[in-house]
């Protein structure tokens, strides 16, 4: 599913108005419609409540009509504030306030000289539509807009945002000044920026992407570099075993990983790797820490290498390491690794090795890279990064809030200038294509904010490539998977009191919660 910018979304509808001769009130009316059927589904007993309409003077204010007249006609007790008298409204939104007035409708105004009413209104409201602003807000919010969404964020109501929470910046997240806090935001035709971007994300609530009737020509234009991920996308892409598969046709992963006092980090990505679908997983450490690993693990076979006798694998094993890589289908490297200069020889022998799979590199590895990230240039087979902002600040040699700043931007640049698939995880992980193209992961939530679940998501991502999925795919599939084990845990547990191991048990029914969907964003935290 591409991700939109507000301008391009505006492009989109003039397209679907011009080129295809949809009226602009027809998709006015569906926009209204979808937004009225996801009411009815948090809200069945819409004749016990009341509903305040917040409508401002340009299109989104035209869908708040839309939806009070349908809201009413399902018998729900409803209040319409608009932000101006019918004359100063235009086009289709002038048309759907005039159908309210014609039918007898009183709309309030919610001006200057009637703010103190519609602010005390909202008082008794059990749900406030926000059909303020809408993604075309270029500058911060003024009078008497911000006094209203102050009002609104202060009442007890359900919220339900149109398109996007009044206030929010459609292309960075922003608050632009003040912002509207929904609990739900229902979006039209495609996802914008501003709602995977923070503070825009957070704003946004639980957000639900709906259809209005714009052809698919248009919301798939292959000009949009810019997509999320999807359980129908994710879905389309897993492996199928056949009925006379075996550990030997699933897949073989090595994993490098391990050093003293981190041989749960090697642990954690070996059984994620067998859990995520590989039929064979293979985790090499220095020999002192093998009797460590096995005492942990079961099924994960444990590799000895000669190490520095001190726990920790250096450049003398790497022709070991390469011979037993490629009989693989992929190698992993860094859980649990320590990232000094000995394990960038390391890396460095392997990348300027015969090593013939695909590369993972992770944790230790990345931090070891940020010595000479150059390094990377000189690789000859494909690579996958998967950083933490951190590990993503000491690669590029700045602030971590810059790279926080520009997730989308340093991600899609980084991994065309390494050409390499790159995975900036945190809320919201970025998956960047050497290509360019972006994915953005709606799943998991803070469930993952504990020590090791990176390690999972080093061994899922490593399993899928094992499998036969391309890196990029597999990395996409990955980081929707892993976050899913977390949302399904939440779900039924709560989100607090768990460890990464809780999450790994959670990874065989995301995968088949996954197989399973229907073609909606579903079963995360944050969309519907």
């Amino acid at each position: 599913m591409k991700i939109v910018t507000g301008t391009k979304m505006a492009q989109i509808d003039r397209e679907a108005i011009s080129r295809f001769e949809i009226p602009g009130l027809i998709l006015m009316e569906n926009a209204g419609l979808q937004v009225v059927r996801f009411i009815q589904r948090l809200r069945p007993e819409l004749k016990e409540i009341k509903a305040v309409i917040l409508c401002g003077k340009g299109n989104n204010g035209g869908d708040g009509f839309v939806i009070a007249r349908h809201l009413r006609r399902l018998g729900c007790r409803v209040e319409t504030w608009a932000m101006g008298g019918l004359s100063e409204y235009k086009g289709d939104a002038a048309a759907n306030y005039n159908i309210l007035l014609k039918d007898g409708y009183e709309i309030y105004r919610a001006g200057e000289k009637d703010l103190p009413a519609s602010l005390r209104d909202l008082r008794s409201a059990d749900l406030v539509v926000d059909a303020l602003l809408g993604t075309g807000i270029q500058r911060n919010v003024s009078e008497p807009y911000e006094e209203i969404i102050t009002a609104v964020n202060g009442t007890r109501a359900l919220i339900v945002a149109v398109d996007i929470p009044s206030g929010i910046s459609a292309d960075s997240g922003e608050v632009m000044g003040a912002a509207v806090k929904a609990q739900y935001t229902v979006t039209f035709a495609l996802p914008k920026r501003g709602l995977l971007l923070f503070p825009g994300a957070e704003y946004a609530g639980k957000v639900i992407v709906t259809d209005i009737g714009i052809p698919k020509e248009l919301t798939s234009s292959a000009e949009i570099s810019e997509n999320l991920i999807t359980g129908h996308f994710v879905q389309n892409q897993l492996p199928q075993r056949a009925l006379d598969s075996h550990k030997g046709s699933s897949g073989r992963v090595l994993i490098l990983a391990g050093s003293t006092g981190m041989t749960g980090a090697a642990a954690l990505a070996g059984e994620a790797a067998l859990r995520g679908g590989a039929g064979l997983v293979y985790v090499g450490t220095a020999a002192e820490l093998s009797p460590v690993l096995e005492a942990k693990i079961k099924e994960v076979i444990v590799l000895s290498f000669a190490g520095d006798g001190r726990g920790n694998l250096v450049e003398k094993d790497a022709s070991e390491i390469i011979n037993k890589a490629n009989s693989c289908q992929v190698l992993a490297l860094g859980p649990g690794l320590k990232g000094g200069w000995e394990t960038l020889k390391l890396l460095k022998s392997l990348i300027l090795g015969e090593i013939s799979v695909p590369v993972l590199v992770d944790a230790g590895g990345l931090s070891a890279l940020s010595l000479d990230a150059g390094l990377l240039l000189q690789k000859k087979v494909p690579f996958i990064l998967t950083p933490h902002p951190g590990e993503m600040s000491r690669l590029l040699g700045i602030s971590t809030d810059q790279v926080q700043k520009e997730r989308w931007e340093l991600a899609s640049r980084q991994a065309r200038e390494w050409e390499t698939v790159l995975v900036l995880k945190g809320a919201y992980t970025v998956i960047a294509m050497p290509d360019g193209e972006i994915y953005i992961n709606p799943t998991g939530n803070p469930v993952l904010s504990t020590a090791g679940t990176g390690d999972l998501l080093t061994g899922i991502i490593a399993a899928l490539v094992a499998q036969g999925l391309e890196p990029g795919k597999a990395a996409v599939c990955g980081a929707y998977l892993h976050g899913l084990s977390a949302d399904l845990l939440a779900a039924g547990s709560g989100g607090r009191g768990f460890t990464a191991g809780d999450i790994l048990e959670f990874l065989p029914a995301a995968i088949n919660e996954t197989s399973g969907l229907s073609p909606v964003v579903s079963g995360d935290n944050h969309w519907i």
